[in-house]
């Protein structure tokens, strides 16, 4: 018993790092145990290996292991999340220049939690398949407030059953067509969207352009349901701008793990941001309009760093937005309100002058609009979990090891 999606990606992601590393082969294998209740997932490689010493470190997020290739450091953090959920365990064999073997314990069955819509008489809509087990939905849970979620659909069965679903963890808006959903937007905040495909007068991908072609929803999560499976349907949907696209007969279970995992996702890249000195505010953009939207913020608190009267109400108007959309857009995007944000510019700014070595602490201190060293130096160790001094000499270190050319 498992959501057969989610352990898709865990295989998935064990035999990219897998490929990435290995001199020659790669080797897959499955090994059941009934005694034991459980089953045995192995994927084995012959590359360089892992040291001792960072084979537990590896499952945190964003870890970057010795002699890493390029990759954003969350696929082994999102393999443990998702076998956790499964009550199940993940172990790494390795030596250096031995290769590497990571083995996921499973248990055969889940313990079955059935909701109230599963145990009522009703039948779930055309289009949802039903399933025994409900994957846990902690990813809907982040926020003490309800999230709102707005699902658009001209079939009745389906929004019903969906509201249904949703109902005990979001706030539930509905549409009926693409442009009752933009005058929903128009003036509620949404957290995530889940629309089909086909409906009257405007279409899911018809709606999708639009909103991610405006400045105030581009950001919002947006989920494509659809029953057409060709090719061309497929890469049309995705180029539209859908974060997700699910093919109807769907379970809900596996559009709980497309949500759980975008919103998780999501998270990830906004603690990467705030934590890491030289990423770019653009790591948490997921499309060219929020890139160049946060690329503009970025610019006119740059612009501003000295500026006593600079305001939300002031970078509003440079942007064309109002005072109430900049607010909702820069915390469902970065996480944090503009204050915050200037914060982490500030900082991030500060971070980039003392890599170039030419400043000293206090020097940079000024430069980035910050009137006490000591305050500064407060400020950029609780950001980063390092002192402005041991930032510049790891950074001169980093330049140090990089090959030249």
């Amino acid at each position: 018993m498992i959501d057969s999606e989610a352990v898709t990606k865990v295989v998935s992601n064990l035999l990219t790092n897998a490929s990435k590393y290995s001199r020659d082969w790669v080797r897959v294998s499955c090994q059941v145990c009934p005694s034991e209740g459980s089953f045995t997932i192995s994927v084995a490689d012959n590359g360089i290996g892992i040291p001792p010493d960072e084979q537990q470190k590896i499952f945190h997020p964003f870890y970057q292991a010795m002699d890493n290739k390029p990759g954003t450091g969350i696929g082994l953090s999102l393999v443990k999340s998702i076998v956790d959920l499964h009550g199940g365990s993940v172990e790494v064999e390795s030596g250096i220049g031995q290769g590497s073997t990571f083995h996921i314990h499973l248990p055969i069955e889940q313990p079955e939690t059935l909701s109230a819509h599963e145990t009522s008489a009703a039948r779930p809509p055309e289009g949802i398949l039903s399933a025994p087990i409900e994957v846990s939905d902690e990813g809907l849970h982040q926020e003490t407030v309800r999230p709102a979620l707005l699902l658009v659909g001209d079939n009745e069965d389906l929004l019903h059953f969906l509201s249904d679903h949703f109902c005990d963890r979001s706030h539930i808006l509905t549409a009926r067509q693409g442009e009752e959903a933009l005058s929903i937007l128009s003036d509620k905040e949404v957290a995530l969207i889940i629309s089909d495909w086909m409906m009257p007068i405007m279409d899911g991908v018809q709606l999708c352009r639009t909103i991610r072609s405006h400045p105030t929803t581009s950001h919002i999560p947006f989920v494509l349901l659809t029953a057409k499976t060709d090719i061309d349907s497929k890469v049309e949907g995705m180029d539209c701008g859908a974060d997700a696209y699910v093919e109807k007969p769907f379970s809900v279970q596996y559009l709980e793990s497309c949500i759980r995992n975008l919103i998780e996702l999501r998270e990830l890249l906004k603690q990467k941001f705030s934590q890491m000195p030289m990423v770019p505010i653009t790591t948490v953009a997921d499309h060219p309009v929020e890139s160049h939207f946060l690329n503009r913020i970025n610019e006119l608190i740059e612009e501003n760093l000295t500026n006593t009267a600079f305001s939300v109400d002031l970078l509003a108007t440079e942007l064309g937005v109002s005072r109430s959309a900049l607010f909702s857009k820069l915390k469902a995007l970065t996480g944090h309100t503009l204050g915050e944000l200037v914060q982490i510019v500030r900082l991030k700014k500060a971070a980039t002058l003392l890599a170039e070595r030419k400043y000293r602490v206090s020097e940079v201190a000024y430069m980035v609009g910050v009137s006490t060293p000591s305050y500064f130096a407060k400020c950029f160790h609780r950001q980063f979990g390092q002192k402005p001094g041991e930032w510049a000499d790891s950074s001169r270190q980093t330049e140090h090891h990089l090959p030249t050319a």
